[in-house]
């Protein structure tokens, strides 16, 4: 193995999902997060950008971009987890292309599941139908032929919409607002531009006691470094962007990147990243200062 390639290895990341076990007004009010990650002994995978897709007396499913290290890509996945351990019970694999899969974000419309996961080396993005007796993620359908990144829909200001980072500067500074031309395709027609990288979105945009909200990715160090907590409000200009906090990993040892925030029933999730090998990650991590400072 080449150094680079050896050095690649022994850096690589490794994800987790957990639930939040404040309340949603000591989120917003910014308060420490307590989180109860994921409990499961999967060694050839890991798990990622959670959006929950049901809750019941005792189980919570979840929609997550599922890192398959044999296949060194992501695909999709359905989780089902006991909610009273947070162990995972069963993972079932929803959606596997060629491409990398991730952020597998829900539309819910007319009792049918849309899903429209980040897909950009696929050529653009489509959006899906859950078919939960499979469960499989089928009759997907072109629409936008741009390479977003992390897109979200909503429709809280009035207009079909979708707001999404773009290829080729996913973690940058602009966020560009997508609507509906006369082919049915999304297309952009406005950008906001923010004073540092924290235009990639981390989850679904939500409205909360009339206040709307945004969790935004902080990617100033890193991809995904923390979470950007933001308040939307309207004026004649557009949309302005108000940071309430920002947050980097509250877990022990998987400190490398926080960029994930959904909620659906009353139920929060969050994720994580740490290193698949955390002592040699480290050791390189120590030196790798020391020459910086010297």
């Amino acid at each position: 193995m080449k150094p680079i390639e050896l050095y690649r290895s022994i850096m690589q990341g490794v994800w987790n999902i957990g639930f939040v076990e404040n309340t949603l007004d000591g989120v917003i009010n910014g308060e420490p997060l307590k989180i109860k990650w994921l409990n499961h002994e999967c060694k050839d995978r890991w798990f990622a950008d959670p959006f929950i897709l049901d809750v019941t007396d005792d189980k919570i499913y979840v929609l997550v971009e599922e890192y398959y290290y044999p296949h060194k890509r992501g695909r999709l996945a359905m989780l089902t987890i006991d909610k009273a351990s947070n162990k995972l019970l069963k993972a079932d694999t929803i959606l596997e292309l060629d491409s990398h899969l991730s952020f597998p974000a829900i539309i819910r419309r007319d009792g049918k599941i849309l899903v429209y996961p980040e897909n950009f080396k696929g050529g653009g993005l489509k959006l899906y139908e859950l078919d939960l007796e499979k469960p499989a993620l089928v009759n997907g359908q072109s629409i936008s032929d741009a390479l977003l990144t992390d897109a979200i829909y909503t429709e809280l200001f009035g207009k079909k919409q979708i707001y999404s980072t773009e290829i080729p500067n996913p973690n940058g500074s602009i966020l560009g607002v997508y609507e509906m031309d006369e082919t049915g395709k999304y297309v952009k027609v406005k950008e906001y531009n923010f004073p540092e990288k924290i235009a990639r979105n981390a989850g679904d945009w939500f409205e909360y006691k009339g206040k709307k909200y945004r969790p935004a990715q902080e990617s100033n160090v890193e991809y995904g470094h923390g979470i950007s907590f933001q308040q939307i409000e309207e004026s004649p200009e557009g949309l302005q962007f108000k940071e309430l906090w920002r947050k980097t990993s509250p877990h022990p040892t998987m400190k490398v990147a926080f960029h994930t925030f959904n909620m659906y029933k009353g139920v929060m999730v969050m994720d994580c990243r740490g290193y698949r090998y955390r002592v040699a990650a480290g050791i390189i991590n120590f030196f790798r200062r020391l020459f910086v400072k010297g």
